[in-house]
C-alpha cells in the first residue's frame, strides 16, 4: 500500500513509484474531486441580457460599436428642432422693426394744411379729424348724371380730377360718346383704378403707373404689402400709359386709309357666288395707288402675297393686338420691320379676290376678331 495511491472517486488504486510520489504536492494527495454536474435550463427561464444583445444585432445587423453612433444622431435630431425654436423666440424679442424692409403706414398722418386727398368743393366729403392737429386722407366717390353738352373733358375739369381718373373709375372704351343720362362714379382726388394681375405688386404697380407705397396703402386700407389677383386698388396721382389711355379713349387705331366704306364687319352677300357668308373686316374703297398706313405702331409679322388676300401686310401690336391690311397694289415694308403709327406701308389695289381697288381692313386681338369700327378713331 506504500507504493499506491488511492482516488475515492474513482475506486481505482494506481501504483507509482516512489521517486514519482515524493514529486506529488502534499496538498493534492488530501484532495477530495468531485464529479461534475450537469447543469439543466428551465423552459420558463427568462433570456439574459446577452441573449437580447445578440438577438437586436442579429436583426438590425450593427456591431455594439455603432450604438452609441446611433444614439448621438438621434439626441441631435431631438435637440435641433427645441434649439431651433430658442433662436427664433429670441430672434423675435430682440430685432428692430425701423430696419426691417419698406414701412407701409410711416406717412399715415399728414398736416392739416396739406393733406394727401382734396375733398369735394361742395362739401359732401371731407377729411376725418383726429383731434390732434392731423387730418387723415379722405377718399370717396360721388354719382354724377350726364346732361346735354358734357364731355368727359369738361366733367374732368369741373371735378378737378384727371381724364384718366374717370377713365378708370368706370371702365370707359368710348370716352367720345357719352350717353346722356348715364351715371360716372367721379373720385374725390386724381388717380387710376387698377386690377391687379398675376405676378403683379406694389412696387411694380408704382413702377408703371406713379405714385407711392404710403398713398396706396392709406386709401386702401392696406395691412401689408400683400395683393391679391383680381383685387382692385385704387392708386393716388397714377396716370395710364399712352397705350392704355387711347384704348379707353377709343383713338388707339386711327384708320389706315382714305376711302369710301362698301362693306362693314359682318355677314354679307358674297360679290361673286352670291351666297351669304361672313366678312371678316371693312372695305375702304378708293382709286388704285392711294397711299395705306399702319393703323397702329408694331412689328410686321407678314408682307408679300397670300391666296385671296393678294398683296397684304399683317403687323403686330401690344396687348395681343394685330392689324391687316390685304388687296394691295404695292408693299414698301418688310417682315420683322418695325412701323410707327400713320408710317405708310403699301399702297391701295385690286390683287387677290377683288372687285376692285380698295382695302380691307381687320382687327384681331388675341387672335379674336374685333370689329374694327369700334376701334377706330373718328377721322
Amino acid at each position: 500500500m506504500k507504493n499506491t495511491i488511492f482516488f475515492e472517486s474513482r475506486g481505482v488504486e494506481v501504483p507509482v513509484k516512489k521517486k514519482t510520489i515524493n514529486r506529488i504536492p502534499r496538498a493534492l494527495s488530501s484532495q477530495y474531486v468531485t464529479p461534475k454536474k450537469k447543469i439543466s435550463k428551465q423552459p420558463d427561464e427568462a433570456v439574459s441580457h446577452h441573449s437580447n444583445d445578440t438577438l437586436f444585432r442579429k436583426i438590425f445587423k450593427i456591431k455594439k460599436g455603432r450604438f452609441i453612433l446611433l444614439g448621438s444622431f438621434a439626441a441631435f435630431c431631438i435637440f435641433l428642432p427645441v434649439y431651433t425654436n430658442i433662436q427664433s423666440y429670441i430672434w423675435e424679442k430682440t430685432r428692430v422693426f425701423s430696419v426691417e424692409g419698406i414701412v407701409l403706414y410711416d406717412l399715415f398722418l399728414t398736416e392739416r394744411r396739406a393733406p394727401l386727398y382734396s375733398a369735394y368743393s361742395s362739401g359732401e366729403g371731407t377729411a376725418e379729424n383726429t383731434g390732434s392737429g392731423f387730418v387723415l386722407p379722405s377718399f370717396k366717390l360721388m354719382p354724377y348724371k350726364v346732361k346735354k353738352g358734357d364731355s368727359l373733358f369738361s366733367i374732368s375739369h369741373r371735378f378737378n380730377v384727371s381724364l384718366d381718373t374717370i377713365l378708370t373709375a368706370n371702365e370707359l372704351t368710348d370716352a367720345y360718346h357719352l350717353q346722356i343720362g348715364s351715371t360716372l362714379q367721379i373720385p374725390s382726388s386724381s388717380g387710376i383704378f387698377y386690377t391687379v394681375k398675376r405676378g403683379d405688386s406694389l412696387s411694380s404697380i408704382i413702377g408703371r403707373y406713379g405714385g407711392s407705397l404710403n398713398d396706396i396703402a392709406d386709401v386702401n386700407d392696406l395691412e401689408s404689402a400683400t395683393i391679391r389677383v383680381g383685387q382692385k386698388l385704387f392708386v393716388p396721382g397714377g396716370k395710364l400709359t399712352e397705350w392704355e389711355r387711347a384704348e379707353a379713349l377709343g383713338t388707339l387705331f386711327k384708320y389706315p386709309t382714305s376711302g369710301r366704306l362698301t362693306s362693314r364687319m359682318g355677314f354679307r352677300k358674297d360679290p361673286f357666288t352670291g351666297r351669304k357668308v361672313y366678312h371678316s373686316g371693312i372695305d375702304l374703297a378708293n382709286k388704285s395707288g392711294t397711299g395705306v398706313y399702319a393703323s397702329q405702331y408694331g412689328r410686321v409679322t407678314y408682307a408679300g402675297y397670300k391666296g385671296n388676300y393678294g398683296k397684304m401686310v399683317e403687323i403686330v401690336h401690344p396687348n395681343g393686338y394685330s392689324t391687316l391690311y390685304a388687296h394691295l397694289s404695292r408693299v414698301v415694308v418688310k417682315r420683322g420691320q418695325a412701323v410707327r403709327q400713320g408710317e405708310e406701308i403699301g399702297f391701295m389695289g385690286n390683287t387677290g379676290r377683288s372687285t376692285g381697288p380698295h382695302l380691307h381692313f381687320e382687327v384681331h386681338q388675341n387672335k379674336k376678331l374685333l370689329d374694327p369700327l369700334k376701334v377706330l378713331s373718328s377721322r
